[in-house]
């Protein structure tokens, strides 16, 4: 029996990470714009991209294992887990970060809204 807990985390981290995604690249304009000591801004920015580099990583890696383990079950469709793999390779390719945010965004909501499917077992 598969379990929901794993459809739950890939909703709420796609919701989270996309919605980060989709709006880094106004902070990092901030950040540069608002900086006074260029270094330390040069390092934060470097800190940023690598962090985020991991998390689109991570989050692809994650949408390749969900599409693995749901791939038999019929009350989780095969939608979310691919526009986890898309929007995570998307968000990879350097100023489409955003738009590959907005595509995770739209998995994770459909990871949550098959949540409905899955039956409570007492």
């Amino acid at each position: 029996m598969k379990t929901k807990t794993l459809a739950q985390v890939d909703g709420i981290l796609g919701i989270i990470v996309g919605a980060v995604l989709a709006i880094l690249p106004v902070v990092i304009v901030m950040i540069a714009a608002i900086s006074d000591n260029e270094d330390l801004a040069g390092f934060v920015l470097g800190v940023v991209f690598l962090v985020f580099t991991l998390v689109k990583i991570a989050t692809l890696i994650l949408g390749i294992l969900t599409l693995v383990y749901y791939k038999d079950d019929k009350r989780i469709s095969l939608a979310p887990s691919i526009l986890f793999i898309v929007g995570s390779g998307v968000a990879l390719i350097p100023f489409l970060g955003w738009i590959g945010g907005i595509i995770l965004i739209i998995g994770g909501a459909l990871y949550l809204s098959s949540l409905k499917h899955f039956q409570i077992e007492g």
